[in-house]
């Protein structure tokens, strides 16, 4: 006998693919940039206030997100980069696809002026796998 919970996880596992198959990658891509828009400036506020930093001893880098995991808010594990200046500046990574060896794509705040210039620079590029775009003040989706 199926519980309901099963019921529900079965009928979203089966819309999730078939929107997948007919829309594509970027439909839910868009849905979950609106749709985790606020959890992800919650995070961002908490490094802002330095209440979250990275958590994880093989990698000065990496944080695991323990409250934000249903759904993950970051594909791959649940973890986030953070890239830290020491004048306040900072570049978060939330990543879309953690791919394999050398490719990777993420949704990355930053306030670093310098990366932002990178990021610009970067969206006029024609040979990139994927086009980068800029979503709004400080937000970017980027592939690497």
């Amino acid at each position: 006998m199926k519980t309901r919970f099963q019921k529900i996880g079965v009928i979203l596992t089966i819309s999730i693919g078939s929107l997948t198959l007919f829309f594509g990658e970027d439909l839910i891509e868009k849905l979950d940039w609106h749709l985790r828009k606020k959890s992800r400036e919650e995070i961002i506020q908490l490094i802002k206030e330095d209440k979250l930093r990275p958590n994880v001893s093989h990698n000065n880098i990496i944080c695991t997100l323990d409250n934000w995991n249903l759904p993950p808010i970051s594909n791959g594990g649940n973890e986030i980069a953070i890239f830290k200046m020491e004048d306040n500046k900072f570049t978060v990574e939330f990543y879309i696809d953690r791919g394999f060896l050398d490719h990777y794509s993420a949704f990355v705040y930053t306030n670093n002026k310098d990366k932002i210039q990178e990021l610009e620079e970067r969206m006029t590029w024609k040979k990139e796998l994927h086009n980068n775009k800029k979503l709004e003040e400080n937000w970017y989706r980027v592939s690497y």
